[in-house]
């Protein structure tokens, strides 16, 4: 059997609107309000073009997650003045309070995530590749939240691992998040430092801040677990599709190449064969031999582009002939 590795680009490759800036658009039309404050932390406002605001955030964006103006918001809130009796002497969890419910936004980000997830159509998606067959009874790893592989390729749920979650009831909810542990350590000394001079104000912003960093963390340790069963499996080759290889999972793969004995091959379908040699070195930085590594260009994975090819095949899927 074979282990499909599946990537956002997947669902993109089906046509579903499934990108961070299609994330984006959801929330501009449901929830500005709350858009232009989560934006403006990260230095984004209206006036700035949609590619600027795509590379200073949404195109990479859990990996930018902990990319906020870090600075400017301890300036501004160490320059609040509350006015309470006492002054600056003892106000540290009253400032703490203030700014946790100034900057309450993320906590409503994975709720709207679920939601635009949630929203995503996927009822009339055609099967684009004849490679995903579920007679072959391959196993499957997605980071995508959607179910296409259940829905239109009919693949059974027990073949499938949701490592980061879904809307289905066998998995954990969405997650996401950076994995930036130097961010975290750096706010970490900057409340140590506070700390040693009573400097409640700056401390108490810190520690919100660094509220904000832990919440955005995605620790890809906690989810490993979920590849323990592939150890125990008789699996040929491992497949690609759909994934930047870069970033915040790369440990997976890791994992994945060790389970599986450390001599299968891997091959990687690319949309850009020009992105085709960062990808190896991604896999080989991860651990994997280069001469395991074949990368293949993702017209040949997606065979079904004719809309009546697709629809004779989703027939297939559905009845079994």
């Amino acid at each position: 059997m074979k282990l499909f590795i599946i990537g956002n680009g997947f669902d993109i490759g089906h046509g579903l609107p499934t990108g961070y800036w299609d994330f984006r658009t959801f929330l501009d039309l449901v929830y500005p309000e709350f858009l232009r404050s989560f934006e403006e932390h990260y230095d984004i406002y209206p006036g700035m073009s949609a590619e600027a605001k795509k590379k200073t955030l949404w195109s990479r964006f859990e990996s930018n997650l902990a990319n906020i103006d870090e600075d400017t918001i301890i300036d501004i809130g160490t320059s609040i003045e509350l006015n309470l009796e006492s002054g600056d002497v003892g106000i540290e969890d009253t400032l703490y309070s203030h700014f946790t419910d100034e900057y309450q936004y993320i906590e409503k980000l994975a709720g709207y995530l679920k939601q635009w997830v949630r929203s995503i159509k996927i009822r009339d998606c055609l099967p684009r590749t004849s490679i995903i067959d579920k007679s072959n009874r391959d196993l499957f790893l997605t980071f995508n939240y959607t179910a296409v592989l259940e829905n239109v390729y009919g693949i059974t749920p027990g073949n499938i691992v949701h490592i980061h979650g879904s809307l289905r009831d066998y998995t954990h909810d969405p997650v996401l998040g950076h994995s930036n542990k130097e961010r975290l350590q750096k706010i970490r000394n900057r409340i140590a430092e506070a700390e040693k001079i009573f400097d409640e104000k700056e401390c108490s912003i810190c520690r919100v801040v660094n509220d904000y960093y832990n919440r955005t963390f995605k620790d890809t340790r906690r989810y490993t677990i979920y590849l323990s069963h592939y150890a125990e499996k008789d699996i040929s080759d491992i497949i690609v599709i759909g994934h930047s290889l870069d970033g915040i999972d790369m440990p997976y793969f890791s994992i994945i190449d060790s389970y599986t004995g450390k001599n299968r091959m891997w091959t990687v379908y690319c949309y850009d064969m020009d992105e085709a040699p960062a990808k190896r070195q991604s896999l080989i930085d991860a651990g994997i031999d280069s001469n395991r590594i074949v990368t293949v260009n993702a017209d040949d994975f997606y065979d079904l582009k004719d809309d009546e090819a697709a629809k004779r095949r989703a027939f297939e899927i559905k009845f079994g002939f």
